[in-house]
């Protein structure tokens, strides 16, 4: 038996998540000295998103929510001294893995309703309320706060193991994560979001040079995506994947494990950027990656860091599309990358695929490649990364950046 929930820390009058990230970094601080000494072994915690807490158990069949009430005092007093403006309230849902980590990624906003005590059956599991003053279930309406077996019981109880999959999620702490979002020009709108650890957003390149490094950077990214797949359910979701892991077998096993747990509902949605893509790609590496990626993604997307990728190698139809990813600090020399680039977009079109440029920082970046009529857009100056996705989102042209709702951002 196995305990296991998402413990969510709301901060304020208004009981929303705070909009900065140096208050979700103090609340990691306190959270996580509070947890240290009072959630002991075999207990495990960690922390996987903003203000988003994992617990578990291996003694329980139920967690005890009058524990955590003391969490919620200890923050009260540690981040603002008492009662007041800036009362916290915690959320905890108790229920089978993938449902806790969803509700773990789910924003804020989309848990209002409980916030107001209201079930709305978006989570099939146990959910209670936690402030300094009070406990209070949530769902089942009026149902236990106490654990089972009750707290004062579990010393006694032999340790017990955690099952492999809730053992992974203590392993290593989570890297943080970051949403870039990707414009299409013509519609003006965000049509989905691209996944990266946030230690690569400034380094176009992703700048990993062994390939079981990147493969496993890539599978932490392809875990978040799995996570919120089914909270967020408009948009695409484009996933990373290495040009060097992918034409080599041993490596393109590692992904598919996790690969094979994306739902098939959701192929239609998944773009896979391969990334670092030679100037000229082998036909035969190309039709592998493709082959192995297929079943499990709708759109195959190449990134390439040389403007004069040699597209006439490619077939028609190939891949559906390549993006330049701009390089270097010279805005002269990538204004001139762009225009290269989309110098052949008549090739591209003859073969059936898209061109986007991915990485822009300036204005005049921005509006050239709307001169140039380069369909997908990706960048700081398009969006800054954001804590969680977008999804599909209209914005006008002259109202990049676009910037997501307060919380949202990430600096």
């Amino acid at each position: 038996m196995t305990a296991i929930a998402c413990l969510k820390v709301f901060v304020g009058e208004d009981l929303c998540f705070a909009d900065s990230e140096t208050m979700a970094a103090l609340v990691a601080k306190v959270a996580g000295a509070y947890l240290e000494t009072a959630w002991l072994w075999p207990r495990r915690h960690g922390l996987v998103a903003p203000f988003s807490f994992v617990l578990a158990d291996p003694r329980a069949l139920r967690l005890d929510a009058r524990e955590l009430q003391s969490l919620a005092r200890e923050l009260q007093k540690k981040l603002f001294g008492g009662e007041g403006d800036g009362d916290i309230a915690l959320l905890m849902f108790e229920g089978d893995q993938p449902d806790v980590m969803r509700f773990a990624s789910t924003h804020g906003d989309q848990l209002r309703a409980l916030l107001l005590g209201d079930d709305d059956g978006l989570f099939p599991g146990r959910i209670l309320k936690i402030t300094s003053q009070g406990v209070r279930s949530i769902a089942p309406s009026g149902g236990p706060i106490e654990g089972s077996p009750p707290a004062e019981d579990l010393p006694t109880l032999a340790p017990g193991l955690l099952p492999t999959a809730v053992e992974n999620l203590f392993q290593t702490p989570p890297p943080a994560m970051g949403w870039l979002g990707v414009y299409h020009l013509a519609k003006e709108r965000f049509v989905g979001n691209g996944v990266a650890l946030r230690a690569t957003w400034g380094n176009a390149a992703f700048g990993a040079t062994e390939d079981a490094d990147v493969t496993a950077r890539n599978l932490v990214c392809l875990t978040a995506a799995m996570v919120v797949l089914t909270a967020y359910r408009a948009g695409h979701m484009f996933l990373p994947f290495s040009f060097s892991s992918m034409v080599k077998p041993t490596m393109r096993a590692a992904y598919r494990p996790q690969l094979e747990q994306l739902p098939r509902s959701a192929r239609t949605r998944l773009v896979a950027q391969i990334y670092d893509v030679p100037r000229e790609p082998s036909f035969g590496a190309l039709k592998q990656i493709r082959t192995f990626l297929e079943p499990h993604v709708a759109v195959i997307d190449l990134h390439v860091r040389d403007p004069g990728f040699r597209i006439e190698s490619l077939s028609s139809g190939a891949v559906n599309t390549v993006t330049l990813t701009l390089c270097g600090d010279d805005e002269r020399a990538r204004l001139s990358a762009i225009a290269q680039f989309m110098g052949d977009a008549d090739a591209y079109r003859s073969r059936k695929m898209w061109q986007g440029v991915a990485g822009l920082r300036s204005q005049r970046e921005l509006e050239l490649c709307q001169r140039l009529k380069t369909r997908f857009l990706s960048g700081p100056i398009v969006a800054p990364a954001t804590a969680a996705p977008s999804g599909d989102v209209n914005c006008r042209f002259d109202s990049l950046p676009y910037r997501a709702a307060a919380g949202a951002a990430l600096h």
